[in-house]
């Protein structure tokens, strides 16, 4: 029990570093983004920006049609942590955050605070609350259930695919350590070998499907569920409207 809680508090400090880290190259990402020439060559980094920025622009474009412009920079911010997290086990002697189911549920409790949020704000109070009883009042207490089922169903699919690769890692090591063991004969004091060589070379694909595509991949389901079920009961129709005699109003003014 003491070392499960040792490598959730682990965990939990790890994501916090990545996320101080992020934070601070976010920042001065931006300031050099402010001061760049737009007639000079983007630099290979500015490149690799662009390409994340436009991908999760066109995602969001066609969700939210340009509304709730909040959720560009939150989905780009997310996507961005998320590969960081995924990846980190390649370059570090430590296991991903979202292995730790407190990361994934915090993130689903954001994602779906600025669900509901927006639901109330532009669909209003009658509206919000109509949508529970849809399309019959019979609904109601599945629709509310899927106040819980829909986060714990995002949170989990997050945590269980990034821990399962984690465990079948961890498998895989003690099984060629313990090949290494009968052959070299050069265990350490708990009786895992000084340096696994078989799993330095057999586990690189398996780092590759785990850790790159497996975790790729989930960060990237992690982020389009973010922008589908926030944007997934938004009257967009009465939002453009709004808009509109919005800007008429401003034209008026001028």
């Amino acid at each position: 029990m003491d070392k499960w809680l040792a490598a959730q508090s682990q965990q939990s400090l790890t994501f916090i570093g990545v996320a101080l880290v992020l934070s601070i190259v976010f920042i001065f990402l931006g300031i050099h983004i402010k001061h760049l020439d737009p007639l000079k060559k983007p630099s290979k980094f500015m490149i690799v920006v662009d390409f994340i920025y436009n991908f999760v622009n066109n995602l969001y474009m066609g969700m939210f049609r340009g509304h709730c412009k909040i959720m560009l920079p939150y989905a780009t911010c997310l996507l961005i942590l998320l590969l960081t997290c995924n990846f980190l086990p390649l370059f570090l002697p430590l296991d991903s955050p979202t292995t730790d189911y407190n990361i994934p549920l915090s993130l689903v409790v954001i994602t779906f605070a600025f669900k509901y949020g927006f639901e109330f704000k532009n669909n209003g109070i009658k509206e919000f609350l109509k949508g529970f009883t849809e399309p019959v009042a019979v609904m109601l207490p599945m629709n509310l259930m899927d106040i819980v089922a829909k986060p714990l169903s995002m949170s989990m699919r997050l945590f269980g695919n990034i821990l399962s690769g984690t465990l079948i890692l961890m498998v895989f090591n003690s099984a060629t350590g313990w090949v290494q063991n009968l052959i070299v004969m050069t265990p350490q004091s708990d009786g895992s070998p000084a340096f696994n060589l078989i799993s330095a070379f057999l586990a690189v694909p398996f780092h590759g499907f785990f850790d790159i595509f497996c975790g790729g991949i989930q960060a990237f389901v992690f982020t389009l569920l973010t922008l589908v079920f926030s944007s997934l009961e938004l009257n967009f129709d009465k939002m453009d409207k709004k808009l509109k005699e919005k800007e008429q109003k401003e034209i008026a003014k001028v």
